[in-house]
């Protein structure tokens, strides 16, 4: 057994939780109805139970929520820790936590007073009430900090596969990200925890919204939906100015397939295509499971009535060997044409090649066809709080 400190993933991105009240004589923000975890879901590899949930997660009732995961000297350290605190507080803790159904959910409340005399605090009042006010649709991550006992055990937990299980859990804090990449990757936040005894523990970053995504786990296609949403979030504030051909191209999916897409915020259109995309995923592979099955069943089949050689009549020999050879050279030059719009595509978006590998059939060609016809998008996929417009980036 091991212990490990994860960080968890989560968004804020609906205005109606987010109200004000006089506390203490001081204004407050309070955004209401946060999920930091959720019961028995499986994340990178490992399983965080219910029955150890419910033993920690009233830890986190009254934490600090600081601007960002705390470091002192270059390595993440405890959100009480007193240089954390220095730097890092913006009059921000975490109150009101409790279960619903599944679900942890805590509020978070911020001290507008302190926030504004801190460091970042002012960064954290402008997202928060331009998120309220809706002058702005960027979504704000959190990141709930939690130590844990690794355990080796593996089993299925909501259709997902596991090796370990996440035990003696003990939450430290939760952060306010507002310069994390658009849904946060599993390389964010990874390097080093010291304890509050002073101990070094690995960091592992997971994300929640990923996990509650049905069906198969591709991480390419995970990698791909995260630059999705990336993207819109860069863009939602020059929709007017800009037409957004990544949304254009999920609204079209979308309508290919029946779905309803009007009054759909983008993050509505997005939940709606990982369905459909997980859908899809089954179906391909109830599928490819069902021809494997026939395909079995007709070599048995063949193997039990077949009289014949196993090797053709020499006279049928130059046929195969001219079959073979149109087919070869069909598949070259399919291969060719996948790579060459793979490669336009990765240059016109700043695709990793992870993400831009994972594109197939007509979501490559949608794209492709975007880089013929469209311009100025050049490094769509920037961080959600950059202030520049995409007709000003780089060509």
């Amino acid at each position: 057994m091991s212990r490990k400190s994860v960080h968890v993933l989560t968004v804020i991105n609906s205005a109606s939780n987010i109200t004000t009240e006089v506390i203490d004589g001081d204004e407050h923000i309070i955004v209401r109805d946060i999920v930091p975890i959720v019961d028995d879901i499986v994340m990178n590899g490992g399983l965080y139970p219910a029955a150890e949930i419910n033993k920690s997660y009233k830890s986190l009732e009254g934490k600090a929520m600081p601007f960002g995961h705390p470091k002192v000297d270059g390595k993440h350290v405890s959100a009480n820790n007193p240089r954390a605190i220095n730097q890092f507080n913006v009059g921000a803790w975490s109150k009101n936590v409790r279960k619903d159904g599944d679900k942890v959910k805590m509020d978070m409340y911020v001290n507008k007073r302190v926030a504004m005399a801190s460091k970042h605090g002012p960064e954290v009042v402008a997202a928060l009430e331009a998120l309220r006010d809706g002058t702005s649709s960027d979504p704000i991550h959190v990141s709930t900090g939690l130590d844990t006992m690794k355990v080796n055990s593996s089993g299925t937990s909501r259709g997902k596969r596991h090796s370990w299980i996440a035990t003696k859990q003990v939450f430290d804090h939760t952060a306010i990200l507002l310069h994390e990449p658009g849904a946060g990757t599993p390389d964010e936040g990874v390097g080093i925890f010291v304890n509050a005894e002073g101990d070094e523990q690995e960091i592992e970053t997971v994300n929640l919204a990923d996990s509650d995504i049905p069906g198969p786990q591709d991480p390419a296609l995970k990698q791909f939906f995260n630059q999705f949403m990336a993207f819109f979030s860069a863009n939602t504030k020059h929709a007017k100015e800009e037409e957004n051909p990544m949304k254009e191209l999920i609204t079209n999916a979308l309508k290919a397939k029946g779905k309803e897409v009007e009054g759909k915020t983008e993050a509505e259109l997005m939940d709606a295509y990982n369905q459909m995309v997980a859908e899809d995923a089954k179906a391909k592979a109830d599928a490819d499971e069902k021809a494997k099955k026939d395909k079995e069943e007709a070599d048995k089949k063949a193997k039990d009535t077949t009289t014949n050689s196993d090797e053709a009549p020499a006279w049928f020999k130059p046929f195969a060997d001219d079959l073979a050879a149109v087919k070869s050279g069909l598949t070259a030059n399919a291969d060719q044409e996948r790579i060459s719009m793979r490669a336009a595509v990765k240059a016109k978006f700043s695709m990793t090649d992870l993400a831009v590998n994972a594109l197939d059939g007509e979501p490559l060609k949608e794209l492709f066809a975007q880089c013929q016809t469209s311009t100025g998008l050049n490094g769509a996929f920037r961080q959600v709080n950059s202030n520049e417009s995409v007709s000003e980036m780089p060509e």
